[in-house]
């Protein structure tokens, strides 16, 4: 499988209002059969929360998900009893089974978008 370098303006960006996003693969209300992902890495996201902003809860089964935090604090909670604060250079990976779980995201940072 040959890799398609692509340019700053010709990767997806969409601004949810609490939230922008740069979708590298085809992601939600994007869709673009050319851009549908990498062997099993199926969705390459560069989300950036307002200050203060919550991702709300919502479901995930049967994924694997890794979060990078670049800047700010990334907090987390989840229908498994995890949470806690990513500082910038923490990761989390998460692994939903087929039973799934809920998750929620928040900016720590009142201040900032991350």
């Amino acid at each position: 499988m040959a890799v398609q370098i692509r340019r700053d303006k010709e990767i997806f960006a969409t601004d949810g209002g609490w939230f922008a996003a740069r979708w590298h693969f085809s992601f939600g209300h994007y869709r673009h059969p050319a851009h549908m992902g990498v062997g099993a890495l199926r969705v390459f996201n560069d989300d950036r929360l307002r200050p203060g902003a919550v991702w709300p809860l919502h479901p995930h089964a049967d994924i694997e998900s890794c979060t990078y935090v670049v800047e700010g604090l990334f907090a987390h909670d989840d229908s498994l009893g995890n949470d806690g604060v990513l500082e910038p250079g923490g990761a989390q990976v998460m692994r939903f089974s087929h039973q799934g779980a809920l998750h929620s995201e928040r900016n720590g940072c009142t201040d900032r978008r991350i």
